[in-house]
């Protein structure tokens, strides 16, 4: 028995106690073999392991990478497994970021080194990459544009905005351009007459000459205005609560605060263009353009989606919830997320939650397009697709503000939220364990190992551990209202 505890306290140290411990690094990646899993979520091993002396300078000689396709590339990952990893947008070289964007490699064998904490990478060998750019009078850009490239011959960038001028393509220090524009056969030293404008990708191909501007598409602007949004517009002016759109149909809007009043969708910042009202809030059909206000009833911060083709909108308040192996373990989607927190006004978030060490992130709608993370416990700033929060085990108050990203873990504030509220028995266990409350129905149960992984789900009071391995589990037991978790044993 004592060598057993001596066994599962060695597991459980390294899986909560060194959550930022880099014990190896590997290439990983669709260039590299294919992306790895992590247990048990099977994947390619890490087989592009890199070596070091120092436990800080990496190193790895020979490795052959394919061309990044869409989606692929590389990245540095730590201890085979996805709570450490870096990426970053620049090749052959850069400073890779914690969950930062896959590295688009371009076809070649290449000796690589990476610093795992200042996160500098390169990579040298292959072949030698043409340094493309796009300079003169057009570029506001000091120094210029410079392209990128995946196969050495199309070089690309997107999204630029370039002025009324001339421009030239620079190749390794040699310019080309052609009198035609926006597209052309570039010869040396011609001259590119650009009409001022944005510019959604701006390419050309280095062994034939071929190049072309393509122009951004243009859309009508709509904004959400009216005295529940700030106030009607006192023309002319710029209205403030512009919505997003990348087709000129679907636009959206996050973080729109509403008071209670009037509100209508408007575009191009003016009356003269057609504007949409509704009958119904949070959600509804248009009833013609200028048709009625919109009347808001629930004052919050929402996100909003807006069809301007049919006139639909929905305002809707997202979900947050918080995930992690402090936190039950990392999501398997699709899923519905345990430690959801609530909101009156789609701000300040909060949440009595049961923790056990490790990282914990907050997430938006069961999904990652959106979450937020920082390196700082047990408070601190979240932003985007930061980093993960070291949490450490015990019972918090969990607050979070949408808006600002400020979020607090402090001492449990909720009068009767404990762990006597849950009881378990048998524990231990061989056969079965059976939840009971004190206050509320138990409406789910989730078994998790000291990986973080979940091992059994039942939306009943009773779980059967029959088929589990030996050892100590942790519960997260779920009412309407609250969530504990409480440590269980299967003998």
């Amino acid at each position: 028995m004592k060598t057993k505890l001596l066994l599962f306290f060695a597991v459980l140290m390294m899986a909560f106690g060194a959550n930022a411990q880099v014990t190896s690094v590997a290439l990983v990646g669709e260039a590299a073999g294919g992306w790895p899993g992590d247990p048990g979520n099977p994947g390619p091993e890490d087989i592009h392991q890199m070596a070091s002396t120092d436990g800080v300078n990496w190193t790895l000689e020979g490795v052959t990478l394919t061309t990044a396709a869409s989606g692929g590339g590389v990245k540095f990952r730590a201890n085979n497994a996805w709570t450490i990893n870096w990426g970053a947008a620049e090749f052959p070289s850069g400073t890779g970021v914690a969950n930062g964007p896959n590295i688009l490699c371009i076809a070649g064998t290449y000796d690589v080194t990476f610093n795992s904490e200042t996160g500098v990478y390169n990579f040298s060998g292959g072949a030698p990459i043409p340094v493309v750019k796009l300079v003169g009078a057009a570029v506001s850009e000091p120094g210029g544009i410079t392209l990128s490239t995946l196969d050495l011959a199309n070089f690309t960038v997107s999204n630029k905005t370039l002025l009324d001028g001339d421009a030239q393509f620079e190749i390794d220090g040699v310019l080309y351009g052609a009198a035609a524009f926006p597209t052309g056969t570039a010869e040396s030293d011609g001259i590119i007459p650009v009409v001022a404008g944005e510019y959604s990708t701006i390419s050309i191909n280095i062994e034939s000459g071929e190049y072309n501007f393509v122009a951004a598409p243009v859309f009508p602007s709509i904004a959400i205005v009216g005295s529940g949004a700030g106030g009607w517009p006192s023309d002319p002016q710029i209205d403030a609560n512009v919505l997003t759109t990348t087709d000129g149909i679907t636009y959206k809007g996050v973080k729109i605060a509403l008071t209670a009043g009037e509100i209508k969708f408007r575009s191009n910042n003016n009356w003269s263009d057609p504007n949409w009202g509704g009958l119904s809030f949070p959600s509804g059909p248009e009833v013609g353009q200028e048709g009625t206000n919109i009347l808001v009833t629930t004052p919050g911060t929402y996100d909003v989606e807006f069809n301007r083709t049919t006139g639909a909108y929905t305002f809707s308040i997202p979900t947050i919830a918080l995930v992690g192996p402090g936190a039950s373990g990392w999501p398997s989607d699709p899923q519905i997320d345990t430690f959801v927190m609530s909101t009156t006004d789609g701000v300040m978030y909060t949440g009595n939650f049961t923790l056990t060490t490790g990282d914990v992130k907050f997430r938006q709608n069961n999904g990652w397009d959106v979450n937020y993370g920082a390196g700082d416990w047990p408070s601190g700033t979240a932003t985007q697709g930061g980093a993960n929060i070291p949490a450490l085990a015990g019972d918090y108050t969990v607050t979070l503000d949408r808006v600002s990203g400020a979020y607090n873990f402090g001492t449990l504030a909720t009068p009767g939220f404990n762990k006597s509220n849950f009881t378990v028995y048998p524990n231990p266990t061989n056969t079965v364990w059976n939840f009971s409350s004190t206050n509320e129905a138990i409406t789910s149960v989730k078994i998790v190992d000291v990986l973080g992984k979940v091992v059994a789900t039942s939306k009943v009071a009773t779980v059967d551990a029959s088929a589990l391995n030996n050892g100590v589990y942790f519960a997260v037991v779920s009412t309407e209202n609250q969530t504990q978790t409480v440590k269980v044993i299967k003998n």
